[in-house]
C-alpha cells in the first residue's frame, strides 16, 4: 500500500508517562511544562526536523516552550521523551484519562499548516505504528494553527482504536509535518485529562426535498466478499460478521513463511523485521487462516513473487558503512540507511543477499501445501485459503522493493512470473483460486513500470510493443487465452487497487483530515471514481485520460470481452475521513456501489478507522444482533445528487432493507420514498453527526408502511430502513 498523489499535512507526537496508576488519579497528569522543562528531544529526519526547548517562549512569561522547526517540504518529524529514554521501563499511566491536551501556536504564517500527533509507549514490538496519528486541525478541534496560543484536545480513544498502544506505559511524544516549507511551531503544557471531546460538526444549512423509488426487477445476488477487511481485531471481525480477511500490503512481497519475518522495504529503511517462529505451525500464514476459521471467515492470502524473501529478522539493505553516506537513516541506528545517496540519487549495485534469500515458485508451492496440510483445502469442511493473491502492486516493485528488484517490470516479465507462480499454487491446491495482477492505480491499468522510463510515460515503449493494448486488458486477455488453451483457469480473479487522487488545498480524500467542507465534499464525490461514466475527473488523471475513471465498469468490460467469468476484487481501497462522519458516509456509499456493480471481493486498506466502522455496523449488524443489509440487490434510484439509495432483500426472512445516504453536509432531506409493492413493519437505524460511535435506532416501535414512506433524513447521515413482511 502507498498513498499515490496524497498530500498529508501532519506532525507526529510520541508521549511517555511516569509511574503507575493510583487509586484516585489527579484531575490531570502533566507530562511536560515550560515551567519545569525536562526530558530528551530528538529529530527524526536529521537536519530537516528539529525540536528544542526555547527559553522565554512559553505561554507564561519567563517560561519555556518546545520549539518544533521543520525545514524543507517533504515529511519531517521530531519528538520528545520527557523521561530521557532512561530507564527503559520508565513510563506514566494514562489509562484513567480520556484526552491528551496541549497548547500550540505557529511562529510562521502558513494558512493550512498542520501537525500530526502519535503517542508511543515503551513496549518493544516488531514494526512501528503503536498509535494512530491524529492531526491538530481536525482531530484536535482546531480550525487553524496561527500565532495565537490555542488549546488542542485529542481523544485517547482515537489513538488506540485498532492499535496496540499501551496507555499504562506511555513515555514520549512525536510531532511530524508534511506540507508548508520551513514551518515553526511552539508547544506548551502537555497533559492528560478527563474531558469529553466534542465530535466535530459541519455547520447547518438549508434543507432540500428529494424523491427515490425502488425499481421493478429481480435484481441480483450480492457477494458477501465485498465486506472484507485487513488487520481488524478479532472482536470487531466477529461483531461485524466479516466474511473474509486479506493478508497483504508491501510487507507480504518479502514475507518468509518459514521464519515469520518480512522486510520493511521503502516503507521502513529496507530493514527485515518480525518475530521468529520456533515452529512452522506458528508462522503468519497458518495463524491467519486459523484465526479466520475460528469464527467462520475465509482467507485471501498474498504470496511473494519478487523472487526474494527476508532471510532473518534484523538485516537491512543499505548499510552506510558498506554503500557510503546516505541522506537518511533509521532513528537511533546510523548504519541503517534509506538507500538515497548524498547526491540525492538511489544507491545502486547493492547485494540483495544483504537482506534476502531466493524465493522461487517452488517456495510458494511449498507454503500452499503446508497450509493445506494443517488447515485444510479450499474446498474442505475446514476451508483453508480460498484465494491466493500473486504479490502486491508489482508495477511498483522497482521503487518499493528496489533493494532486490531494481529493474522496472514489463508486460512480459509480469506474465512470466504470473504463469510460474500461479501454476505452483494450483499444483499444490487445485481447489484454490488465484488472484492477480494487483494493480496500484490508474497508470498501471494502462502501462507497465517500464513504460514510465526516463520520460514520465511520454514514449511508452512497452505499451507500443504490445499493440497499444492497456496492460490490464492485455493481462485479462492472456488469462483468457490460457484458459481456452489449457481448459482451466490460471488466474481466477482480477485484483485492482484504488485510492482517490483528487486534491483540495493540498489534501486528498484518503489521507486528508479536518472539517474543511470542500475536502469532505470531494471525499463523498470521489466514490464516483468506482462507477460513474459521467463523472468528470477532478485529479491529475484528467491530464492523462479525458474519460472518467469508471474503474469497475472499465475492468468488467475488458473481462466480458476477453475472459468471461473472471471474478473482480477491489484488493485495496480507502476514501479516508475517519476523523469525521464523512468517513462512514463514503464507506456506506462504497458498499452500496460494490453491491450494485456485482463485485466479488473488496478489502479496505488497512482497516476501517474512526467513523468508517459505522458503515460496517450499518450493513453487518445495525441492531447489534447481526441484522444485515440484504443479500439480493434490488434496483433503486434517487432524483438528487446528494442522496443515494441502495436496496436489497434478505433471503432469510424476506425483509427489505434500504440504505439512504444523505451526502449533504449541511442540509436535511425531506424524502418521499416509493417502495412499490413492499409492505410491512418499518424500523430505522442511523448514524449521523449526533449518534457518536454507534449506529442507533431512531424509530422506537415499528410502524406499518405500504407502498410509500415519507421521512426526514438528517444532513451527513446514513440510514438503514428495514421493512419486515407482515406475518401471515
Amino acid at each position: 500500500m502507498r498513498a499515490i498523489g496524497a498530500g498529508m499535512s501532519a506532525a507526529l507526537l510520541v508521549l511517555a508517562l511516569v509511574g503507575g496508576a493510583t487509586p484516585a488519579p489527579p484531575s490531570e497528569l502533566v507530562v511536560w511544562s515550560g515551567a519545569k522543562p525536562a526530558g530528551s528531544t530528538w529529530a527524526k529526519m536529521g537536519p530537516k526536523g528539529h525540536l528544542q526547548v526555547r527559553k522565554g517562549a512559553g505561554m507564561t512569561p519567563g517560561t519555556a516552550a518546545l520549539e518544533l522547526r521543520f525545514d524543507g517540504t517533504d515529511w519531517r518529524g521530531c519528538g520528545l521523551n520527557w523521561k530521557g529514554w532512561f530507564p527503559a521501563d520508565a513510563c506514566d499511566d494514562a489509562s484513567a484519562y480520556t484526552a491528551l491536551i496541549f497548547h500550540v501556536r505557529q511562529e510562521t504564517k502558513f494558512a493550512n499548516a498542520n501537525l500530526s500527533v502519535v503517542l508511543v509507549d515503551n513496549v518493544k514490538r516488531a514494526g512501528t505504528g503503536a498509535s494512530n496519528a491524529l492531526t491538530v486541525v481536525g482531530d484536535g478541534g482546531l480550525a487553524r494553527i496561527d500565532g495565537t496560543w490555542r488549546r488542542v484536545v485529542l481523544p485517547l480513544g482515537k489513538f488506540t482504536q485498532n492499535k496496540p498502544l499501551q496507555l499504562r506505559r506511555l513515555w514520549g511524544i512525536d510531532f511530524s509535518h508534511n506540507g508548508a516549507p520551513n514551518a515553526t511551531f511552539h508547544v506548551d503544557r502537555i497533559a492528560f485529562v478527563v474531558e469529553k471531546v466534542a465530535a466535530p460538526r459541519f455547520a447547518a444549512g438549508p434543507g432540500y426535498k428529494a424523491s427515490a423509488r425502488l425499481l421493478p426487477g429481480k435484481g441480483h445476488a450480492i457477494k458477501d466478499g465485498i465486506y472484507g477487511t485487513c488487520g481488524l481485531p478479532r472482536a470487531k471481525l466477529e461483531e461485524y460478521l466479516v466474511p473474509i480477511t486479506r493478508w497483504g500490503g508491501n510487507p507480504s512481497s518479502r514475507f518468509n513463511w518459514k521464519l515469520n519475518v518480512d522486510n520493511g522495504a521503502a516503507d521502513w529503511y529496507f530493514k527485515n523485521r518480525g518475530k521468529l517462529s520456533a515452529r512452522l505451525e506458528d508462522s503468519g500464514y497458518l495463524k491467519h487462516v486459523r484465526d479466520n476459521q475460528a469464527f467462520g471467515a475465509t482467507t485471501y492470502q498474498t504470496v511473494p513473487m519478487t523472487g526474494w524473501v527476508a532471510k532473518d529478522d534484523h538485516s537491512y539493505g543499505f548499510s552506510v558503512k558498506k554503500y557510503g553516506k546516505q541522506r537518511g537513516h533509521e532513528p537511533g541506528h546510523a548504519d541503517v540507511g534509506n538507500g538515497v545517496g548524498a547526491d540525492g540519487s538511489h544507491v545502486t549495485g547493492n547485494d540483495p543477499r544483504d537482506t534476502s534469500v531466493p524465493a522461487p515458485p517452488e517456495f510458494v508451492g511449498e507454503a500452499v501445501r503446508f497450509v493445506v496440510k494443517h488447515a485444510g483445502r479450499a474446498d474442505g469442511k475446514r476451508a483453508g485459503v480460498k484465494y491466493w493473491a500473486l504479490d502486491n502492486e508489482p508495477m511498483l516493485w522497482h521503487a518499493t522493493h528496489r533493494d532486490v528488484f531494481p529493474k522496472p517490470l514489463t508486460y512480459d516479465r509480469l506474465w512470466d512470473r504470473t504463469v510460474r507462480y500461479a501454476e505452483a499454487i494450483k499444483k499444490a491446491d487445485p481447489s484454490a483460486k488465484v488472484a492477480g495482477f494487483c494493480s496500484w492505480g490508474w497508470m498501471d491499468l494502462y502501462y507497465s513500470a517500464a513504460d514510465a522510463g526516463d520520460d514520465n510515460y511520454r514514449t511508452k515503449p512497452d505499451f507500443n510493443k504490445h499493440g497499444k493494448v492497456p496492460l490490464c486488458e492485455w493481462f485479462i486477455k492472456k488469462c483468457g487465452d490460457y484458459k481456452r488453451e489449457k481448459g482451466k483457469a490460471l488466474v481466477d480473479v482480477l485484483d485492482v487497487h484504488w485510492y482517490p487522487q483528487a486534491q483540495f488545498k493540498g489534501q486528498g480524500p484518503y489521507l486528508g483530515k479536518g472539517m474543511e467542507v470542500g475536502l469532505n465534499e470531494l471525499r463523498l464525490r470521489s466514490t464516483r471514481d468506482l462507477w460513474d461514466e459521467k463523472y468528470a475527473q477532478e485529479s491529475w488523471i484528467r491530464n492523462v485520460e479525458k474519460a472518467p475513471v469508471a474503474l469497475l465498469p472499465r475492468v468488467k468490460g475488458w473481462i466480458a470481452k476477453h475472459n468471461p467469468g473472471m471474478e473482480v476484487c477491489l484488493g485495496e481501497y480507502n476514501f479516508g475521513g475517519g476523523d469525521n462522519v464523512t468517513g462512514g458516509l463514503a464507506q456506506a456509499e462504497a458498499f452500496g456501489v460494490l453491491a450494485r456493480e456485482r463485485i466479488d471481493l473488496a478489502f479496505i486498506w488497512h482497516t476501517p478507522e474512526g467513523s468508517q466502522e459505522l458503515a460496517w455496523q450499518l450493513f453487518r449488524s445495525y441492531d447489534g444482533k447481526g441484522g444485515k443489509f440484504g443479500d439480493q440487490f434490488l434496483p433503486a434510484e434517487s432524483n438528487h445528487a446528494n442522496l443515494s439509495v441502495f436496496a436489497a432483500r434478505r433471503s432469510g426472512d424476506g425483509a427489505v432493507t434500504v440504505v439512504v445516504v444523505n451526502k449533504s453536509l449541511s442540509g436535511a432531506c425531506q424524502l418521499a420514498l416509493e417502495l412499490g409493492k413492499v409492505e410491512g413493519a418499518l424500523r430505522t437505524w442511523r448514524f449521523d453527526q449526533d449518534s457518536g460511535e454507534k449506529v442507533v435506532e431512531v424509530t422506537g416501535a415499528a410502524r406499518s408502511v405500504g407502498g410509500r414512506v415519507a421521512l426526514t433524513v438528517p444532513a451527513a447521515s446514513a440510514s438503514m430502513l428495514v421493512v419486515a413482511p407482515a406475518r401471515k
